[in-house]
């Protein structure tokens, strides 16, 4: 049922939420460069909508996740690049994307047996069910939400890679201070660097991570690790970012109804954003 119900959860809404799908349909055509109206416009959209549908139930399944629940829904592809980094004692930057479904990915890792802390920049959600329904605990999670704390998160970035273990990074995320042009979807956008100079920091391996969620099966897809380190401040963090992008990208290209950034909070939607003002 809980793989069932965004697929009725798509249908309703792209014929019932006309404005949001007439958003959606912009922006594919716009940043996909596809006809609007055409037969793919629209699958992508009830893609996109799916995956909205999946994240209603995410947190009510998560909870149920465990070892057969792996073995039957997950596939997981390069996962010895992500061994060969913690064998080494380094800590891992998992770089990933607003693609698929996140929260299924990184605890499907959990259950697989590895320590990873989410690095999230919402407002922590209080508890009302949890015996029923997963949460993002402080345990398990650095919210970097209150900008007055930043020296704080810092040294709980720092000290958990240089730890020797994982943090879930969204790398398409919208937010962050300084940032660097790079291109993404046929265009130049703003991503965020300072998880990368964070990492740099602790000699933590940059590992690009694409999730994708296909008819209720979570496909885990581990790169090889960027090799950053000599480069030197804002052309270092560039050629990282461009290497993520690269992969990212191309993944998106290929399953365009799988990129749940495109309503955000990612770079696309702050770039959709400033050019519909400017």
């Amino acid at each position: 049922m809980a793989f069932f119900y965004p697929k009725i959860y798509a249908f309703f809404c792209y014929y019932r939420k006309g404005e949001r799908r007439k958003e959606f349909e912009e922006k594919v055509a716009y940043y996909y460069q596809k006809e609007k109206g055409s037969h793919q416009v629209k699958e992508i959209v009830k893609g996109v909508f799916e995956l909205r549908g999946v994240r209603k139930v995410m947190r009510y399944l998560i909870p149920l996740m465990d070892e057969p629940y792996i073995r039957r829904f997950v596939k997981a592809e390069g996962l010895h690049y992500l061994d060969g980094a913690l064998k080494e004692g380094r800590g891992v930057l998992l770089m990933a994307g607003h693609i698929g479904i996140p929260h299924l990915a990184f605890n499907a890792l959990r259950v697989m047996g590895y320590d990873l802390i989410l690095l999230s920049g919402v407002t922590p959600k209080i508890q009302k069910h949890p015996r029923i329904r997963y949460y993002d605990t402080h345990e398990n999670t650095i919210f970097v939400n209150d900008y007055s704390l930043s020296e704080e998160y810092k040294e709980r970035i720092l000290g958990t890679l240089g730890s020797g273990r994982i943090i879930y990074y969204d790398g398409d995320a919208g937010e962050g201070k300084r940032k660097e042009k790079v291109p993404f979807l046929r265009k130049e956008m703003d991503f965020p660097t300072g998880m990368i100079h964070l990492a740099l920091q602790a000699k933590a391996a940059i590992i690009p991570f694409i999730h994708l969620y296909r008819n209720g099966k979570t496909h885990l897809i581990f790169k090889e690790a960027i090799d950053g380190f000599g480069r030197e401040k804002e052309e270092g963090y560039r050629q990282i970012l461009m290497e993520f992008t690269k992969r990212l990208e191309s993944y998106i290209l290929l399953y365009p109804e799988q990129y749940m950034g495109i309503y955000g909070p990612t770079v696309l939607a702050y770039d959709d954003r400033s050019r519909r003002n400017g």
